[in-house]
């Protein structure tokens, strides 16, 4: 989290940070959707765990690397605690109940893990950690460079 940007950062907006802000690094965990209707409702596979300074942050880097060619044809909602990002369906019928693929798209939620690296959901996914916070440069926030140079957290 974001606990204090510097005064060039606050003109640029509550996402924006550097080097002189005071942050602190968040665990959000990922899990894909369930093959099923009811997949946003239910947590689905842990895919992995994201360390990241805003939910932004998160966000974007799943956009980024997991639905490729189809960044404008999302549905994104982020909330206190969750946040989940969707396919949109290509054609919505609302009076067909038989119309699967509207009712179960491709999508991903992220929780925000409380208990950090506390909680042991790390030791098992060692290799699905994802440490957006060692890719911050010396420059003001660049959310493309930050997406694209974000690696894993040395073993």
């Amino acid at each position: 989290m974001i606990i204090q940007q510097c005064h060039s950062c606050v003109e640029k907006g509550k996402n924006a940070y550097c080097n002189k802000c005071v942050k602190s690094g968040d665990y959000y965990d990922v899990y894909k959707y369930a093959e099923d209707k009811e997949s946003r409702f239910r947590k689905g596979k842990m895919i992995g765990t994201i360390k990241a300074y805003t939910w932004h942050d998160a966000i974007e880097h799943i956009k980024d690397n997991f639905f490729h060619n189809c960044s404008e044809n999302l549905n994104i909602n982020c909330e206190k605690d969750f946040a989940y990002l969707e396919e949109k369906p290509e054609s919505i019928v609302r009076d067909d109940p038989d119309n699967g693929a509207a009712e179960n798209p491709h999508g991903y939620t992220i929780y925000l893990n409380n208990e950090g690296n506390e909680s042991g959901s790390l030791s098992s996914l060692k290799e699905n950690f994802w440490d957006l916070t060692a890719a911050v440069s010396n420059n003001n926030y660049d959310k493309v460079s930050l997406s694209h140079t974000a690696h894993m957290e040395p073993q």
